[in-house]
């Protein structure tokens, strides 16, 4: 849709030949003032050159307007009630309207003046977005991650049917705990040796759900220095800021 603008040689739009009235007179943007520039603005319009219907119409319901607020403005206070709530109505819409195209004239005229001085650059005023830090997966995927625990799993028979399943022993956030503490003693943990210590199957998810959290938390970095060699856990390049972790996790 195209947009609709109104350029004359004078001015722009019916607001803008309002507002310089109102500031040729030196007034106040209120009702009264516009009462006080109606005759201006009338034989103002009448001097337009320009009288395309589709450039005038804008100016003509403004032109409307004043009058009848200017009309408000002569009756005596003991006419209608209805015609001066109405008038008072119109009057503060359009005052209203002034204000916000004033203030839109005013920021206009600042960054206008921004860039004749080549001040083309603006101070942030609000803090750069914090990008969430990207997990170290070096060399590894998370599929060679389900692999080891899949091998883990095979090499640890489940339980037979009909016995009651064992309660389980170990929490997400413990075994998140475990795995800090062996980093701080050891500065990196084998991957395949820190599922083999598991003593059931349901720990070894345990330990693969903990080792992708702290991944997710950028408290480890995982990597693979060549094909077919052992996953390693260490601490990240750049550690991330010492926090107590929050899991949202519930136990498995």
């Amino acid at each position: 849709m195209r947009l609709y603008q109104i350029q004359l040689p004078a001015f722009e739009g019916p607001l803008d030949l309002l507002l310089r009235l109102i500031e040729r007179e030196e007034l106040d943007v209120t009702t009264v003032a516009l009462a006080r520039v109606t005759d201006q603005y009338l034989d103002r319009l009448a001097e337009l050159e320009h009288r395309e219907a589709k450039d005038l119409a804008d100016f003509l319901v403004v032109a409307a307007k004043l009058v009848l607020i200017k009309s408000a403005a002569l009756l005596p206070s003991s006419s209608s009630k209805t015609a001066e709530e109405d008038a008072e109505e119109v009057g503060q819409d359009l005052v209203n309207r002034l204000q916000i195209y004033k203030r839109f004239k005013e920021i206009a005229q600042l960054l206008h003046g921004r860039e004749e001085q080549g001040f083309h650059t603006y101070i942030r005023l609000v803090p750069s977005p914090r990008r969430a830090p990207e997990p170290d997966l070096s060399n590894v995927s998370l599929q060679d991650l389900l692999a080891l625990a899949q091998e883990a799993l095979d090499k640890v028979p489940g339980p037979p049917v009909d016995d009651v399943v064992a309660p389980v022993t170990v929490t997400i956030d413990e075994q998140i705990a475990h795995i800090e503490r062996e980093l701080v003693e050891s500065k990196r943990i084998v991957f395949r040796s820190l599922l083999s210590r598991a003593a059931s199957r349901v720990e070894i998810i345990v330990t693969l759900l903990a080792v992708l959290e702290l991944i997710k938390q950028d408290r480890i970095a995982v990597r693979q220095d060549a094909l077919f060699e052992e996953i390693v856990i260490e601490r990240p390049a750049i550690p991330a800021a010492e926090k107590p972790f929050e899991s949202t996790s519930p136990a498995v």
